[in-house]
């Protein structure tokens, strides 16, 4: 046989491309990449082959290669191969080349190396596999060794299930590249222009189609308006599996009432066995009705099951609710908690979705929130109130969304009634649930100190259990515990919250139940600078298998807050920056903004200077406490934040004027001396210092702060020598737990007055961290000058116009005498002008900032 001239690039034997094509250069654009195996996994109609094909007759056109439909060729992987030769022959090779004479030169023998020789000899070579479900595992072993063995050959291959060639086997071998059927699912731009509509009403058709391909084209098809996508689809569907055999519908119609199924499962619904189940579900893969999921659970397409399930709720009610009764049971059997609640919701039987809850109820409480909300969708509140644990999981699923929060009040609100009503009626260990509902619904709608009255109660009752309670509440216990820590951490009972962690962790039996007690432990420490116990729980973390999503969402919250916290004591702001980074997607409705807000700013500071810093943490305080206001604890800390970034910025009179007056909480109390302080009121500071330890344990952070302060203090007000036993408090702090970051709030005047202070009372540790200590954007000390009232107000009058002669009508004086209180002021501020002199005044605190406005100068006569 004649070998052909090698034809110019392109992918030889490739489909033409639709008349009705939709470009998707952002999935074709993948395809180019340089990875030796690509797979496309979709049902049919998933889009797969049109990708490939596009990619193919656009962008391939570039390359060098050739299709092959494997699906085509049934009779094992070496009439594959046979394909494959052929249609590299038929694409042009030169004399010589060991595929010039096409499937005729394959070997009886050694059929890998032959290959090998064959490709290496094409050079950059694409191999696109269409239907490659149809390679055993042992073609897809050759598939793979040939792209491992041949740098300079990829394949791109198209799959309707998971099979070897995405196997860890594969992957060990080579890179793997796989594009899902959420990755192959239109977006909202695609779906409107296959539609040919506006986004808007595409929107609407999106949400029936999941992005579907094939069914936004059967839409297309049928003429509907997006607006009757849903019923259009589910129309379609039922005639389509209707128009099947009689034993394939009656099959199709009972297993699509499952999300997921097993081949157990679909054999319990059919009234099958097992291995006619198996065979039922790949006949249905192959109709393109559905695909594995993965190599035990198969999923219908949504469309055919919503289609499916339309037709059995409007015909068949009653086998409808018994099928999915059935999926509930099977569901909670095997760990499926929220496919298990829908089913049961399905089957409006509330009882069993409410023992569904109960038993997975770490799953639904801390990972699976926001798919309750369509889990519950459509019942109505009145039948809610009789079942409180459900009622509860509802108001979650609002609060999981920023803009559904006030019905999330209102929902918990019910919760917390519904549970109080029902813990009379229920056995002691179904009470403590219910005063847990009644617990969390009160932290969440605000009433902090009720939520914490709560929390030491159930925290008593669950040490009470006897055993047999407790080995029934086995799961709930360590959600329990900490959801009950979390209560009392925001009411400021940090000791309490502490303990409650740590029975959390230690009621927690599986790896997943023990996160959100470990996270939760080592952020409360972090933040309370017992820098010493946090390291051992962070790489608790950092060393365990958890589910996926587990340590970057709402469960591992505190733990991104305390690996962060260790890098500000290292001054290493860009490494604490990556772990606030990972909260952000959850920053709109997690309740711990607060903590997180205050790390955040203290990264700013040290990143940015305290000007920004300042200025992003006010605007994190406006957008997120309007929407989810600050418990008790947490607004002091706020507080106590802002005024101590006020000081930094040089401020601190401003700060004076955000603080209360007296002040009860230790984390206000130590802000507030600082501000004096500053302010030039070293006096002052050391009352305010004196109340704080009569206030209550403040933690390590706040007892730090306070010693080097008192220390400071004492030194402004000329008493150096009682500064001893201060410094040695601070330095035992330093030493026993390891806690550096206070000292990024002092500015390099005071640090340089520590570190006198401490040579003099030979605190030589104290000296070290001092010397060591990363450089500081907080300002020095500058203490205001002191205005008289008449300057005060003349300054405030500033503020308002720049014409003597105005504020003078105003003040009811002459201009000559507002000219002379002027110029003193200018003389105390160090200014010329009044834009100067209203900067300065703002800076040093004499203005507030809504004050500081209108600096056009204007003449003073």
């Amino acid at each position: 046989m004649t070998a052909r001239s090698p034809e110019p690039a392109g992918v030889h034997g490739a489909p033409g491309l639709p008349s009705w094509l939709v470009p998707r250069p952002r999935l074709v654009e993948r395809l180019d990449a340089p990875v030796p195996l690509t797979v496309l996994r979709a049902p049919g109609g998933g889009g797969k082959t049109t990708l490939v094909t596009e990619w193919a007759r656009t962008r391939g056109a570039s390359a060098r290669g050739v299709w092959v439909d494997a699906g085509a060729r049934q009779s094992g992987s070496r009439a594959l191969w046979a394909a494959v030769v052929q249609a590299v022959a038929d694409a042009g090779v030169p004399d010589g080349h060991p595929f010039a004479g096409g499937r005729a030169t394959l070997p009886g023998g050694d059929l890998t190396g032959h290959l090998v020789r064959g490709f290496r000899l094409l050079g950059p070579f694409v191999l696109v596999v269409d239907g490659a479900d149809a390679l055993d595992e042992r073609g897809a072993a050759a598939l793979v060794h040939l792209v491992a063995a041949v740098p300079t050959t990829r394949v791109i291959a198209t799959v309707r299930s998971a099979g070897p060639l995405e196997s860890p086997q594969a992957r060990a071998r080579v890179d793997v590249q796989v594009l899902g059927p959420r990755d192959l699912a239109l977006d909202l731009a695609e779906t409107a222009a296959l539609l040919g509509v506006e986004p808007v009403p595409a929107r609407t058709a999106l949400r029936a189609t999941d992005g579907s391909p094939l069914a936004t084209r059967l839409l297309a098809l049928t003429g509907a308006a997006p607006a009757g996508a849903v019923p259009a689809l589910e129309g379609v569907a039922d005639r389509v599996v209707q128009g099947l055999d009689p034993a394939t519908a009656a099959f199709v119609t009972a297993t699509a009432t499952a999300d997921l199924l097993s081949p157990d499962l679909a054999a319990t619904l059919a009234g099958v066995t097992a291995e006619d189940a198996l065979r039922a579900l790949e006949e249905v893969e192959a109709l393109g009705l559905g695909t594995w999921a993965d190599v035990s659970r198969f999923a219908y397409t949504p469309v055919v099951r919503s289609g499916v399930r339309a037709g059995m709720r409007r015909d068949e009610p009653e086998r409808f609710r018994r099928l999915r009764r059935t999926v509930a049971a099977w569901s909670d059997e095997h760990g499926h908690g929220v496919e298990a609640l829908r089913a049961a919701v399905d089957a409006d039987d509330l009882d069993l979705a409410t023992g569904i809850a109960r038993r997975a109820w770490r799953e639904l409480l801390l990972e699976r929130t926001g798919s309750i909300r369509s889990a519950l969708h459509g019942v109505p509140l009145r039948r809610l109130r009789r079942h409180p644990v459900l009622l509860f999981l509802l108001g979650l699923g609002y609060n999981a969304d920023p803009d559904t929060r006030l019905r999330a009040v209102a929902v918990l609100g019910y919760a917390a009634t519904a549970s109080r009503v029902r813990s009379s009626h229920v056995a002691p260990h179904d009470r403590l649930l219910l005063r847990l509902i009644e617990m969390v619904a009160l932290r969440l709608t605000g009433r902090g100190s009720a939520a914490a009255r709560a929390a030491a109660d159930v925290v008593r009752r669950a040490d009470e259990l006897v055993p047999e309670h407790r080995e029934q509440l086995a799961d709930v216990l360590p959600v329990l515990y900490s959801q009950a820590g979390t209560t009392l951490l925001y009411d400021g009972r940090w000791q309490a919250a502490v303990e409650a962690f740590e029975r959390g962790l230690a009621a927690a039996v599986r790896p997943a139940a023990q996160l959100p007690s470990l996270a939760l432990l080592a952020g409360t420490l972090a933040v309370d600078g017992a820098m010493d116990r946090v390291e051992p729980l962070t790489r608790r973390v950092r060393s365990g298998t958890w589910p996926p999503g587990l340590v970057d969402g709402y469960s591992g919250a505190l733990y991104q807050v305390a690996e962060a916290v260790a890098a500000l004591e290292e001054s290493d702001a860009a490494r604490a920056q990556q772990h606030l980074d990972v909260l952000a997607p959850h920053l709109a409705t997690i309740e711990h903004w607060p903590l997180i807000a205050q790390v955040q700013s203290m990264a700013d500071l040290l990143r940015d200077g305290p000007e920004t810093a300042l200025a992003r943490f006010d605007a994190a305080v406006r957008t997120h406490g309007s929407r989810q206001p600050a418990h008790r604890a947490s607004a002091a800390g706020l507080e106590a934040t802002r005024a101590a970034l006020l000081v930094a910025a040089g401020r601190p009179l401003a700060a004076l004027e955000a603080l209360p007056r007296t002040p009860s909480d230790p984390a206000r109390l130590v802000a507030l001396a600082r501000a004096r302080l500053h302010a030039g009121r070293p006096e002052e500071a050391l009352q305010a210092l004196s109340a704080k330890e009569t206030a209550g344990p403040g933690g390590v952070r706040i007892d730090l702060d306070a010693a080097l302060l008192a220390a400071l203090a004492l030194a402004a007000s000329g008493r150096a020598d009682e500064a001893g036993t201060d410094l040695a408090r601070a330095a035992a702090l330093v030493a026993v737990h390891h806690v550096r970051l206070p000292f990024a709030l002092l500015s390099a005047h005071d640090r340089g007055t520590l570190r006198h202070l401490a040579e003099r009372h030979d605190q030589q540790g104290l000296v070290d961290v001092l010397r060591d200590a990363a450089d500081t954007t907080v300002a020095a000390p500058s203490p205001a000058p002191a205005l008289t009232a008449r300057e005060a107000v003349v300054l405030h009058a500033l503020t308002r116009t720049g014409s003597a002669t105005e504020i003078a009508e105003a003040l009811v004086v002459s201009p000559n005498t507002v000219k002379s209180q002027l110029r003193s002021l200018y003389r105390k501020l160090g200014v010329t002008s009044r834009p100067e002199a209203l900067d300065t005044a703002r800076r040093l605190g004499l203005l507030a900032a809504q004050d500081a406005v209108g600096t056009q100068d204007a003449p003073t006569g």
